[in-house]
């Protein structure tokens, strides 16, 4: 299986093209507060016959607690093979509400803990984007003065979730 990588560059689009021009919604230069290396893969490959497996894509993501999910840009989305789950409204950095296509399920690594979680569409060229929930999931906390990613001080080996 081929890895494919990304190339980070300037912040992607927020909004479907069909919905916004590129030229009105994109990331505010001051957005998040680290990119990180992520590894993405189609949780459902263990699952499927050699011919019809996705790849697994490595790529760097924004980090952004601001932002609730995990996105991708769909030359991403179509490598990983992602089944489309349905649709959901969103609101963006500028005040907008858009729909985007939902895809599932992705298994997301970062520095070495994992998570499944499913990934909103972004547009072609969009920078990739890591939400809080992910980073729930995976109990990463955001150092904002360091610009980067620490993990939960109560169990530093792996992820401590709260049940309740």
């Amino acid at each position: 299986m081929k890895n494919w990588y990304c190339v980070p560059g300037i912040p992607g689009i927020l909004a479907n093209k069909a919905l916004a021009p590129q030229s009105r919604i994109r990331y505010k230069r001051n957005m998040g507060v680290c990119r990180v290396p992520v590894k993405v893969r189609n949780w459902q490959n263990r699952y499927l016959p050699a011919d019809q497996r996705g790849e697994e894509v490595q790529c760097e993501a924004l980090v952004d607690s601001g932002a609730a999910e995990f996105a991708l840009p769909v030359e991403i989305l179509e490598r990983l093979r992602l089944e489309h789950l349905g649709d959901v409204r969103v609101y963006t950095a500028d005040g907008g509400e858009h729909d985007y296509r939902v895809f599932g399920i992705a298994e997301v690594e970062v520095q070495g803990r994992v998570c499944q979680v499913r990934v909103i569409e972004l547009p072609h060229g969009a920078e990739p984007l890591l939400g809080a929930v992910p980073l729930e999931e995976m109990d990463w906390h955001i150092s904002p003065v360091e610009k980067r990613l620490v993990p939960n001080p109560r169990s530093p080996e792996k992820p401590l979730l709260p049940l309740v």
